[in-house]
């Protein structure tokens, strides 16, 4: 009895404590564009501000501001510097403003924009700012921020949670993003892509799970991309289903050059479907895999076959060194390879409405306790939403930026007040407009607390 009043107590002190104060201001990028007149550009990755006031009922918001900088203000050299808009009156308790401050795809600080140069362990600000003032007074302060290595950053405290345990941040269709600057053409790709970073960026802000579905193109010219036993690595493309969008070897180069730079990072590659050119082609996944298991040999986490549990922990894995668990959706190749692990379970439930989505996902969530899997540990919350055909033929839902406009703030909220406290993995559409790297690296401090306590 005394032992559970005790972690009551520290649950609701992590709560407290993590929140900081019942004011919190942070800022995310719209996933919506819109056009430029008599332009084949257009406007997009426009800055979002968002706040949430968990604060009593009588608390009063009359005195409360937030100024949007695009430098740093606390800085020395800006003391002087004037804010780029000022948000007043701020009665509702939550909330968000989508500014006409475009972010663009800037250069990525820290060293982090090369993939092959120096690198500065470390969060870094991106120079786009939001400052919560009351009374004059600042209470809360966020910046655009990439998180490259905070996985090893939060050593100490979560290194004894085991993967399967840990909240991470993820993507959907992690390949499937704009090459270039977005135009009017890609309205008729509106429901093709579904990120807007290529996968170094994602990594480097912080996502650690890929979600990778693959198709094989044998019509496609070889060129010279042939890996040592002679397979054509330009065959393999990353698919959005049936449509291939991005080169393979283009997210394989991505996933080395970070594992090389961010040397503490664990990355989770999950090859979950095959949906062009592999059925009743075994041959072609041996072709993949040997492509795989040549790019990242020395780098590739066994898993433990048959042991029931969440996985190793983080210092298992740091004390190894093998840091990519690769995930193969196909049972019977797996068999083949000790070094892949099982498919992994997503949770996906083809919803249509931010509504549907969070009533399906309040009851998988809760169904996490009682979901047991001696192959693989791993789980994924798919939290996006699922066009029907329909909709995508007449348009109907306008497109998956629009679908994840609508969930993707609402997710930060439910997934740090309840979700986190059940969650493996998560993965979203156009992740810049959640906050949900952020909401990983508390909850997983939370979790490391609480087990610490139960210990």
């Amino acid at each position: 009895m005394q032992k559970g009043i005790v972690l009551l107590l520290l649950h609701v002190f992590c709560d407290t404590v993590l929140a900081g104060q019942c004011e919190k201001v942070w800022v995310t990028v719209s996933s919506l564009w819109r056009p430029i007149a008599a332009c084949d550009k257009v406007v997009d990755a426009e800055l979002e501000i968002n706040w949430e006031f968990d604060c009593p009922a009588d608390t009063k918001y009359s005195d409360t501001q937030i100024k949007v900088f695009t430098a740093d203000p606390l800085a020395a050299h800006n003391k002087m510097i004037k804010p780029e808009l000022i948000l007043t009156s701020l009665q509702r308790p939550r909330g968000y403003y989508r500014t006409n401050i475009t972010v663009g795809r800037p250069p990525l600080p820290g060293g982090w924009d090369t993939k092959d140069g120096a690198a500065l362990p470390g969060p870094h600000c991106l120079d786009y700012y939001a400052i919560l003032y009351k009374d004059g007074h600042i209470f809360s302060m966020a910046c655009l921020q990439i998180w490259p290595t905070w996985m090893y950053d939060m050593r100490r405290e979560i290194g004894m949670l085991p993967i399967g345990s840990l909240m991470i941040p993820g993507t959907h269709n992690s390949g499937c993003y704009k090459h270039g600057d977005l135009t009017r053409r890609d309205a008729f790709q509106r429901y093709l892509l579904t990120q807007d970073r290529d996968v170094w960026t994602q990594l480097v802000h912080g996502i650690r799970y890929l979600d990778i579905r693959v198709g094989y193109y044998p019509s496609i010219p070889n060129g010279t991309a042939l890996d040592e036993e002679g397979n054509h690595v330009s065959r393999f493309w990353v698919n959005h289903d049936v449509i291939r969008i991005t080169p393979l070897s283009e997210i394989l180069k991505d996933v080395r050059n970070f594992l090389d730079a961010a040397r503490g990072e664990v990355v989770i590659m999950d090859f979950h479907r095959f949906p062009v050119g592999f059925e009743g082609r075994p041959n072609r996944h041996r072709k993949l895999i040997a492509i795989l298991h040549r790019e990242f040999e020395k780098l590739i986490l066994k898993p433990d076959r048959g042991v029931e549990g969440l996985g190793p922990t983080l210092n298992d894995i740091w004390t190894g060194g093998k840091r990519l668990i690769i995930c193969y959706g196909d049972k019977h190749v797996v068999n083949d390879y000790d070094w892949l692990w099982p498919p992994l379970t997503q949770v996906w439930g083809n919803q249509q409405t931010v509504e549907g989505l969070f009533e399906y996902l309040d009851e998988e969530i809760l169904r996490s306790k009682r979901r047991k899997n001696s192959q693989n540990p791993l789980w994924a919350v798919m939290a996006e939403l699922t066009p029907f055909p329909l909709d995508i033929f007449f348009n109907l839902s306008g497109g998956l930026r629009q679908m994840a406009d609508s969930v993707n703030r609402n997710l930060t909220v439910k997934f740090q007040e309840e979700w986190w406290k059940e969650t493996n993995i998560v993965a979203t559409d156009f992740f810049l407009g959640n906050d949900l790297i952020w909401v990983s690296r508390m909850s997983n401090i939370k979790k490391s607390n609480i087990a610490q306590w139960r210990l």
